[in-house]
């Protein structure tokens, strides 16, 4: 569970469950799909932001939201006196295939309930997340 905890970012993105993080060194195919997107070889599979300090393969340089939180003190950006701020904002650019819209959730989630409980919530809420069917008033929801 600690090295689960580790893979959890300052901005609420579950790190652990990035393709990059997950692949396998014998996966060639995903791999060189990976390479093709920008990462660099040697940064796969990739370790997490926090253990990695902030720097991120996937954007291919240092996280602003990791150094923000490094430089408020905070462990989590729910615990900044600034929360929620600009950076947390969600956009419908690529929201489809990235969580980057989730962040704010899991941030209030987490703060609310605490890591180990979003820990054992997070793949139902990435489901709901990527499959759930919105009706206005209801929320998202998912066919069982």
């Amino acid at each position: 569970m600690e090295d689960k905890k580790k893979l959890v970012s300052p901005c609420g993105v579950d790190c652990g469950s990035c393709l990059a993080h997950t692949v396998k060194e014998d996966n060639n195919l995903i791999i060189d799909k990976l390479v093709g997107l920008g990462i660099k070889r040697e940064d796969i599979p990739c370790k997490g932001c926090r253990p990695l300090e902030g720097h991120c393969p996937t954007i291919n340089g240092d996280c602003e939201n990791y150094e923000c939180a490094k430089e408020k003190g905070v462990d989590f950006c729910y615990e900044c006196g600034n929360f929620p701020c600009s950076k947390l904002m969600p956009a419908a650019d690529r929201a489809n295939t990235l969580v980057h819209n989730m962040k704010m959730y899991n941030l209030c989630f987490i703060q609310r309930h605490g890591l180990d409980a979003w820990l054992k919530e997070n793949p139902k809420i990435k489901k709901t997340y990527y499959t759930g069917k919105i009706t206005y008033g209801k929320g998202p929801k998912c066919e069982e």
